[in-house]
């Protein structure tokens, strides 16, 4: 240990870094070697700031490596390793793209974990990151889930790497490829945290699943899911729930027989199945859903790729066995839910659109059933399609035609269609049942929204994924610098430490506490009137969401036109 200064304000952050070290018994040179459940593992002594350090063990292998005959099948059990593993670097993440140079990255071998923990004694709250990225990028690396927030909560992190793209979801709705092989591979890394956690420092029996965009609609699949019954005890869903246009994929073989096409395979899946099997996993990824290749409207319908009905003739166990609307009415849920989304989501999606795609307005002003809900079952062309795309126009658009200088307008539209009104309908369902059910708005616009800042956008609100830098430490990443004094690092607080509440208690504000201003979240069953939503702004505040004029504007228009809305 380095030679430091006695006066307190003369010591340097190195010398403070080092007392902190020491004060843990182990050295960061050498890391911890624990014993577990799959093999002794060394991990890695890292710093979540002044005196305060934690564990990090990395790349853990979940599952066997999904490849040849294991490629569209169910996840199997990683059967541990004899020696001590190194887990000081992350495994490898699933095949994509890299998106600045769209070069195709990542390995088949990827189901792969990450464990953070602030004591390996003793029994914490786990909390289980679902990454999101339209089931088709992205990974639970460190990067950009830095967990040093949460640690300083006192709760362990685990991020997953899961199957992406047709490598994850690709489904023939018969018994050669039931699908949903991503949304398994999450399930088999809670099975590994109820065997293996303990050794890290967790609690088992205190597990709590969150995820954002994709990632939150995993988390509600999840929910719904008997294969997932008893491993977890709290859901987060961020941005994103299993009703989202995007999320749930309808008519699963007619994309799986286009992608046999595609290379020139046979069109019996029997047989084409078994030929995919033997095709490099990096030529699967060009012939992807992708920005440049989603027709318009984009992400207002079903991925190509993405979670589906598994057929009852499917010879492996089903994640899920109908449609996520049947699944929410139909099933008495117990699991304390948190839900919610930002308020100007769209402003991401419709600044990127724009810079790839300047056609898009003229493509909606030219056909007005664009504006229609895919979740609502309207024939196009019908006297009720008409009927929706009018109020739509009249409501956002004040019947103006689409252009730049609706840009804001144009937006909120996207933003509402694609995550708010699926996630408020969601929650509404939900506040049904006997869990209780936590709804949230993140309208919070400061130096940690980071991807706006990013993006160059100026419009006013927490456009998609600007919540992430308030959870995850993110911001040196990015190469943003935050003033000390900055609100922004109280919203984080307050933000983290009512996440980190839910995943301790089932309650975001358990007890009296002044960084959350003394404020009760109530659940929306807790509302004698109306739906109860906790708006994390500048401050917090507890709004009633049933009085917004969208809101009941879509209300309107679902139960007047809409057929079997979400199934």
């Amino acid at each position: 240990m380095p030679v430091c200064p006695t006066n307190r304000r003369e010591m340097n952050a190195f010398c403070l870094f080092a007392i902190a070290i020491s004060l843990t018994g182990i050295s960061a040179q050498s890391g911890p070697t624990i014993t577990t459940p799959s093999g002794q593992i060394q991990g890695t002594v890292e710093s979540c700031g002044l005196f305060c350090t934690y564990y990090s063990f990395k790349g853990i292998p979940y599952a066997q490596p999904p490849v040849g005959n294991l490629r569209f099948r169910n996840p199997v059990s990683h059967p541990g390793w004899s020696g001590v593993r190194d887990a000081a670097q992350h495994g490898s993440f699933c095949p994509q793209y890299e998106l600045l140079t769209l070069e195709v990255i990542g390995d088949e071998d990827c189901l792969y974990l990450n464990v953070y923990s602030p004591e390996l004694i003793g029994q914490r709250p786990v909390m289980v990151w679902m990454h999101g990225g339209a089931y088709s990028s992205g990974s639970g690396d460190s990067d950009v889930y830095d967990p040093q927030k949460l640690i300083r909560e006192g709760v362990v992190v685990v991020t997953i790497n899961y199957r992406l793209g047709a490598l994850g979801f690709l489904s023939t709705n018969d018994e050669h490829a039931q699908g949903n092989w991503g949304l398994k591979d999450c399930i088999e890394a809670l099975r590994w945290v109820q065997r293996n956690i303990a050794a890290y420092g967790g609690d088992p029996d205190n597990v709590t699943i969150f995820g954002n965009s994709a990632g939150g609609s995993l988390v509600h699949f999840l929910y719904l899911s008997d294969m997932a019954n008893g491993l977890f005890h709290k859901a987060i869903a961020q941005s994103g729930t299993a009703l989202a246009p995007f999320a749930f994929q309808t008519n699963p073989k007619f994309y799986a027989d286009r992608f046999a096409n595609i290379f020139g395979l046979s069109s019996d899946s029997a047989v084409y199945v078994d030929q995919l099997r033997t095709l490099p996993a990096s030529s699967f990824i060009p012939f992807q859903e992708a920005l440049l290749t989603i027709p318009v409207p984009r992400f207002m319908r079903p991925l190509d790729f993405a979670p589906s009905t598994e057929p009852a003739s499917s010879p492996e166990s089903r994640a899920l066995t109908t449609d996520p609307m049947s699944l929410m009415r139909s099933r008495q849920h117990t699991v304390p839910f948190l839900m919610g989304y930002n308020d100007l989501e769209g402003s991401f999606f419709t600044t990127v659109e724009f810079a790839v795609d300047q056609t898009v307005f003229d493509q909606f002003n030219n056909n007005p059933d664009l504006f229609v809900p895919f979740f609502w079952n309207i024939n196009t062309g019908s006297p009720a399609s008409s009927a929706v795309s009018s109020a739509f126009q009249q409501h956002y658009f004040n019947n103006q035609q689409l252009g730049l200088p609706l840009f804001f307008e144009w937006s909120k539209y996207y933003g509402d269609h694609l995550f708010l009104f699926p996630v408020h309908y969601t929650a509404q369902v939900h506040a049904q049942s006997l869990a209780p059910v936590y709804y949230y708005q993140f309208s919070y616009d400061g130096d940690l929204n980071l991807f706006k800042k990013s993006l160059g956008i100026t419009l006013p609100g927490a456009i998609h994924v600007d919540e992430i830098p308030y959870l995850f430490e993110l911001a040196e990443e990015m190469g943003a610098e935050v003033p000390p004094g900055s609100h922004a690092i109280t919203v984080s607080d307050r933000m983290v430490r009512m996440w980190a509440n839910f995943a301790k208690y089932s309650d975001p504000t358990p007890s009296s506490d002044s960084l959350l201003q003394n404020l009760v979240w109530p659940t929306i069953q807790e509302s004698s009137n109306g739906v109860a939503m906790m708006d994390i702004g500048q401050n917090l505040m507890v709004t009633d969401a049933s009085t917004s004029e969208t809101f009941v504007l879509w209300h309107r228009l679902q139960d007047q036109y809409a057929t079997n809305p979400f199934l």
